[in-house]
């Protein structure tokens, strides 16, 4: 069993984190936490940086990317830099499969539930999971992040009755912007992983899970 956090970001490269990279290996360590990735907001971290700011501690830091869609945002794995037009899912989608990475839909509830309206009625909770059910990004993504650190009690029920509808593999992350975010929520997954291709090898075999952290 590794514990991964599936959904940091730094103030080295994302405008609204105030936690430096080099502070995401000791807190891992501090919280038994054994991966950490770093999605910063369209940014691309390389495996030595992530080597070298993981020292001595015996955390994995890992590279992503959280990349900004019109449907949505997901967190990508395998992708090595930006392109003009990955704000186009379809585009996206091309660029993953060439990758051979594996993509995860960062907290679906954004745009889909109601804003400013927690909880909703239940008629709403069902009408907003049917309608996100036709999300172009749920065609082609690995995973769904079913469990969100930010993330409201009743968002993050919305997240895993939506992963478990579609039929997908929910993980968890922090979706760290402060040190107070951090380690909330991870996923439990099966094996050792030890690098960017471990990771993308779990998310698409679907044998991990979303683990609220106490």
């Amino acid at each position: 069993m590794t514990l991964v956090d599936v959904h940091c970001h730094t103030a080295n490269r994302s405008d609204d984190s105030i936690v430096p990279l080099r502070e995401y290996a000791a807190l891992a360590a501090g919280r038994g936490i054994d991966v950490v990735c770093i999605t910063d907001h369209d940014q691309f971290w390389t495996p030595d940086e992530m080597e070298i700011a993981s020292g001595e501690t015996g955390v994995v830091l890992i590279p992503g990317c959280e990349i900004n869609t019109d449907a949505g945002h997901v967190l990508c794995f395998g992708l090595t830099g930006y392109k003009f037009g990955y704000h186009r899912p379809e585009k996206l989608r091309d660029a993953m499969a060439t990758a051979n990475g594996a993509a995860v839909y960062a907290h679906p509830y954004r745009r889909n539930l109601p804003p400013g309206k927690d909880p909703v009625s239940e008629d709403q909770f069902d009408a907003s999971i049917t309608s996100t059910l036709g999300n172009p990004l749920l065609k082609w993504v690995d995973a769904i992040e079913s469990a969100n650190g930010r993330g409201t009690k009743e968002q993050n029920q919305f997240s895993d009755q939506l992963a478990l509808t579609a039929e997908m593999p929910g993980v968890g992350g922090s979706d760290s912007h402060k040190v107070e975010d951090f380690g909330q929520v991870v996923t439990d997954v099966a094996g050792e992983i030890r690098s960017v291709s471990d990771l993308i090898d779990a998310l698409k075999s679907g044998d991990v899970r979303a683990v609220k952290l106490g």
